[in-house]
């Protein structure tokens, strides 16, 4: 609306968001509500509806500081401008900035913020999976029914054929995972099951909260521990030392949380417990996935080849494989995010053009002006693409400075409060850089043709 306005080129003075303390008010209200814990839902769920609000509240304080940012830009660039005649045209208008340049900056904060934003949670993520990944999927064979690759637990492997594979000549070791479906009194989460001594051996787990011992490891002790993922703890709020009751087929079961690991794979939490007592508690001795170490210089990729000759039924996954995979499922999953980003940066642009024109069009009498005082269009062009280059200065700058704390928002609170998962904070510095040369670039290209067009308007010229 402000950008169809016309003869509105002078500042405004007045007003609620024209105030200086407002934007600052406004971050610092950011920060405030990063500190609010999410919203509690039946079943354990939760709703950042702080940190959505927060987010919101910076991208607003963030757009008026932008703006307020511009006079101090051109201020800033005075000792320079005086002996280049179209930079310091450009900046005198930015000394008086209009709402509309003020608007304009705050939509380039917007898509440089939020794109950079999503960048940065992206890439925590994506470092944070690799690392899992590393520590997570040691095996050098991954097997499962060729029935359970969705969320049904129902296909799974019999004990004999366990046992079969388990005495191959080339096999070194074996760990059968088992899972359930079960429903605590805060809501439903997943029992899990395996060897613990197999896992401590060859996963290096994250803590969260390492456990005290190693009695959760020894099946003599392991029988009343368990683990759980961090983000079980976060959604029914239990942490190590805290004990908690899981109904199964045999019972109700007290366990006490031995120690609490950050895990990816189930933002409704898991509990890990002994195969040998999960077999006793459900009256079940077949497994879901099986997890293969082959003897030393035995090729992995033969022994899965020989295996899915055997049991046809099988799904068989070698180590490199199964990393490639679940990297290739993230960055496809995420792969929308560049589209929207692209998107976001393009109306930003087109809203600087839009702004330009439409200023542009109100100082048609200083244009025919400056004509008669011997200013070329080519100078008054590049007038022009200054004036939006040091726009884009103002906006994306400030973009970026907010993009680390909309960075860090979505991923040590929005992330945290809804899946409960702890991630690795990553800065993607190249990424961020290339985003703010893409911006300069494209706003000193539509600011140049904007002002080539309107170097040609005339003074009677009405739109």
């Amino acid at each position: 609306a402000q950008m169809l306005v016309r003869h509105a080129t002078q500042p405004t003075s007045t007003g609620l968001w024209s105030r200086p303390w407002v934007g600052p008010l406004l971050l610092m209200a950011a920060a405030a509500l990063c500190l609010v814990p999410p919203l509690r839902l039946d079943g354990g769920g939760r709703f950042a509806l702080a940190g959505y609000a927060a987010a919101l509240f910076a991208v607003l304080g963030g757009g008026l500081v932008a703006g307020m940012a511009l006079r101090v830009l051109a201020l800033g660039l005075k000792p320079f401008t005086s002996a280049h005649a179209t930079l310091n045209l450009a900046a005198s208008h930015l000394r008086r900035a209009s709402g509309r340049h003020r608007l304009a900056a705050a939509g380039l904060l917007c898509a440089v913020s939020m794109t950079a934003g999503m960048a940065i949670l992206v890439g925590s993520f994506d470092k944070t999976m690799r690392g899992w990944i590393a520590r997570t999927f040691q095996a050098d064979i991954y097997l499962s029914s060729d029935g359970a690759q969705g969320a049904s637990l129902e296909n799974r492997i019999s004990a004999a054929t366990v046992k079969e594979i388990a005495s191959r000549p080339d096999i070194a070791e074996v760990n059968g995972v088992q899972f359930a479906i079960v429903q605590l009194t805060e809501g439903s989460t997943m029992l899990a099951a395996g060897d613990m001594a197999f896992m401590q051996r060859h996963v290096d787990m994250a803590w969260v909260q390492k456990p005290v011992d190693d009695a959760a490891f020894d099946l003599q002790q392991s029988e009343r521990q368990c683990l759980v993922s961090e983000s079980f703890s976060e959604r029914f709020r239990k942490v190590r030392g805290d004990v908690i009751q899981v109904p199964t087929p045999d019972g109700v079961k007290t366990l006490t949380i031995a120690g609490v690991f950050s895990d990816y794979g189930n933002e409704k939490g898991s509990i890990t417990v002994d195969r040998f007592y999960f077999g006793r508690w459900f009256k079940e001795d077949s497994v879901a996935r099986l997890m293969l170490f082959v003897k030393p210089g035995v090729s992995a990729e033969a022994v899965r080849g020989e295996l899915l000759t055997a049991y046809p039924g099988m799904s068989a996954f070698t180590n490199g494989h199964l990393r490639s995979e679940v990297l290739r499922i993230f960055r496809q999953t995420f792969a929308i995010t560049d589209a929207l980003e692209f998107i976001g940066v393009l109306v930003a642009v087109m809203g600087l053009g839009m702004t330009l024109a439409s200023v542009l069009l109100d100082r048609r009498h200083e244009l025919t002006t400056l004509r008669r005082l011997g200013m070329t269009r080519e100078s008054m062009a590049w007038a022009a693409a200054w004036e939006g280059l040091l726009l884009a200065v103002g906006g994306a700058g400030c973009g970026l400075i907010i993009s680390v704390g909309l960075g860090w928002l979505l991923v040590f609170v929005i992330n945290k409060q809804t899946f409960g998962w702890t991630l690795e904070f990553h800065l993607p510095v190249a990424q961020m850089m290339w985003l703010t040369a893409l911006v300069l670039s494209a706003a000193g290209s539509v600011s140049y043709a904007v002002g080539k067009w309107g170097a040609e308007l005339p003074v009677d010229r009405e739109e």
